[in-house]
């Protein structure tokens, strides 16, 4: 795939998986249908070996993106799945994403990308860091049970541990609600409406917050740097 078009279809994909929690309860699912989507684009746009990585580490970025689509491919058709395999496609999805975010950032930072590529490539990016850090998030709150709560009305945000009876629906609401919270952190908007109350969580959410402005300082400092180097080379 050309590059040009990756960024801009990475940047789509992003946006249309995150649009469609937005909708009502019933199609809520359809952002999870949206994510084996974002991962196989990932693996086609990524798939080629950069220099800088080693065969062992590339072919196992690609088994990984592999398992991932397949483990939500499942999830999607069968939602009672999440009872057995909830957390651990979280952690291997977690994985993929953030792996496939620093082989991006890396291709942006030594390839040629028009600067409007350059650009769909640094936004897309940024969706990545959040969806990453929701991921990070619903990790942590699988694992240690009421680490966020809804400041309105004092409720502990708790996600069914592995193994109990689960009603899907309304875990993808949490799940979609922590992403929200993801990004707010990460862009430090904080309106305080979810509050992490767990240290781990905390310091977590303290983490976005740092990364969000260090990711865009970095992706304008690709940008200018490029800028500079193609006013040099006319």
């Amino acid at each position: 795939m050309r590059r040009d078009r990756f960024y801009r279809l990475l940047l789509l994909t992003c946006l249309g998986a995150l649009a469609c929690s937005a909708l009502p309860a019933p199609f809520t699912r359809l952002s999870w249908l949206g994510y084996p989507v974002l991962c196989a684009l990932l693996m086609v746009g990524l798939g080629q070996r950069p220099p800088w990585a080693r065969r062992k580490d590339h072919h196992l970025y690609l088994a990984s993106g592999a398992a991932s689509i397949a483990a939500l491919l499942i999830w999607v058709v069968h939602p009672r799945s999440l009872l057995i395999t909830g957390l651990p496609l979280l952690v291997l999805f977690m994985a993929f994403i953030g792996w496939s975010l620093v082989r991006l950032i890396r291709g942006l930072a030594t390839g040629s990308p028009a600067e409007g590529d350059l650009i769909a490539g640094g936004l897309a990016g940024y969706l990545l860091l959040g969806i990453h850090g929701g991921l990070l998030l619903t990790v942590i709150d699988s694992l240690l049970p009421g680490s966020f709560r809804d400041t309105a009305t004092g409720a502990l945000m708790t996600l069914p541990p592995i193994g109990s009876a689960l009603e899907a629906t309304a875990w993808q609401t949490d799940v979609q609600r922590i992403t929200y919270f993801a990004f707010v952190s990460l862009t430090t908007v904080g309106y305080g409406d979810i509050a992490p109350i767990h240290p781990l969580a905390q310091l977590a959410s303290v983490g976005l917050s740092v990364l969000g402005p260090l990711y865009i300082t970095v992706v304008i400092g690709v940008v200018v740097s490029r800028s500079l180097t193609d006013r040099s080379g006319d």
